[in-house]
């Protein structure tokens, strides 16, 4: 009789989850009710829109997660807890991302924000920067005298140009373009960062009507380590080496199916990478005899395996870039795991290839091409000092020292740009040729 009314009682909650559901109230930020909006699951169902009060009911079937899309509006990302609802309604408030600047007055006098703005990255674009701080959005000239300014409402944390020149401010959940034209800066509608991440990003190079991108696609095996190590309350631990399949682009050319265009590998990683893959199997096969005399786990296992991890992932070449810049009416494309520079033509065929090592040295961009010109420097670190170097014949010739704890490093004209420790934005005059 217990268990026939313990079964029940099951029976009814599981019930009542299956046919819950939770009306999701969209406003804006004056609380008004937004009329069109898509509700989005993990599975990417779209349910809505939103009816004349704002209203989308969305059902338990749909998962915890939830993407709220409007057009003008950031996409806003909504964690559902079904088990501690209390009510059946919810209120979500989106932000507009039609950003109202304040036009500020340019004089003689030159506006300081770079010794009060707290810097997160910047571009350029022609001869605009474009600076994202912590607080603000700031548009200038070269020399510093601010255009137009705004309030970071985005919540935005990094700034990335294509090759085509296009300006995106990411956040966490979306991606906006960024157009400058004259006096004027526009705002393009947000897409979902998984988007951005898809279809933008892997956008390498253009060359001539030809499109390279980067093949992104990500082959994983998850690999169960313990499903009841103490202290893990029952769950499995899983550790996802990758299947390594280097750096693979593809072109798209006109009228034409997209093909592999280029490969490239590190080989030694990869031959790292298989022992690594084997250690963590055999900790994973043998689960029973990691435990000491006393029935006590042996932790350093883990680190064991940790280690292995950190090697594989090194040999998944995916996260490592190849950059590809445009010099003069040739491409040069350096490859860091073959130690050479390939050099491509204008309709994208390799006429030539020259010794060019990218050690371990080498500092993040790694390279680096003069926005103004087509000139290639390359950051370097030695003997705790880091270098700009020039790049002339295929190989580093002069260099000058730089911060060391310089980032986000570029070049335009005659000064190099980069953000101190402090995160404020410094320019150098470049003494190289």
């Amino acid at each position: 009789m217990r268990f026939l009314a313990s079964f029940l009682i099951f029976i009814f909650f599981s019930l009542s989850a299956e046919g819950q559901f939770v009306d999701l109230q969209i406003v804006d930020e004056n609380d008004q009710p937004v009329i069109g909006a898509i509700a989005i699951d993990f599975l990417d169902k779209e349910y809505g829109p939103s009816d004349s009060r704002g209203i989308i009911r969305f059902p338990y079937d749909g998962g915890s997660l939830v993407q709220i899309f409007k057009e003008g509006y950031y996409i806003k990302v909504v964690e559902l807890d079904w088990t501690s609802m209390k009510q059946s309604n919810l209120k979500v408030v989106l932000q507009s991302n039609d950003l109202k600047l304040d036009e500020v007055s340019v004089s003689a006098k030159r506006v300081p924000f770079t010794d009060t703005l707290l810097v997160q990255d910047f571009e350029f674009q022609d001869t605009n920067l474009f600076v994202l701080g912590y607080d603000y959005l700031v548009l200038s000239n070269l020399d510093w005298r601010v255009k137009w300014k705004s309030n970071n409402k985005g919540d935005y944390i990094k700034l990335e140009r294509d090759p085509r020149g296009n300006i995106f401010l990411l956040n966490d959940d979306s991606a906006s373009q960024v157009l400058i034209r004259a006096n004027h800066i526009y705002f393009y509608p947000a897409v979902a960062i998984g988007q951005y991440n898809s279809y933008i990003k892997p956008l390498v190079a253009v060359i001539g009507e030809s499109l390279i991108l980067r093949n992104i696609q990500a082959e994983q095996m998850p690999l169960p380590i313990s499903p009841y190590r103490p202290g893990n309350k029952g769950k499995s631990m899983t550790f996802p080496p990758f299947h390594n399949q280097g750096v693979e682009f593809f072109i798209y050319r006109k009228g034409k199916e997209p093909k592999p265009f280029y490969f490239s590998v590190d080989t030694n990683a990869v031959l790292l990478a298989h022992d690594a893959f084997m250690d963590a199997f055999n900790i994973a096969a043998s689960m029973e005899t990691h435990y000491d005399q006393f029935g006590v786990w042996q932790h350093e296992k883990l680190f064991d395996l940790d280690q292995a991890q950190k090697i594989y992932r090194r040999g998944y070449a995916k996260d490592l870039p190849i950059p590809i810049f445009k010099q003069e009416e040739q491409y040069l494309l350096f490859d860091r795991f073959k130690d050479s520079i390939i050099v491509l033509d204008h309709q994208a065929k390799i006429n030539a290839s020259h010794p060019f090592s990218i050690d371990d040295d080498f500092k993040d961009p790694l390279i680096i091409q003069d926005y103004s010109s087509d000139r290639l420097f390359a950051l370097k670190e030695k003997r705790g000092m880091v270098s700009l170097f020039a790049i002339h014949q295929y190989r580093l010739s002069e260099s000058q020292k730089v911060s060391l704890f310089a980032r986000e490093t570029k070049v335009h004209s005659e000064w190099l740009f980069f953000v101190d420790e402090s995160n404020y934005l410094r320019r150098q005059k470049l003494q190289l040729p």
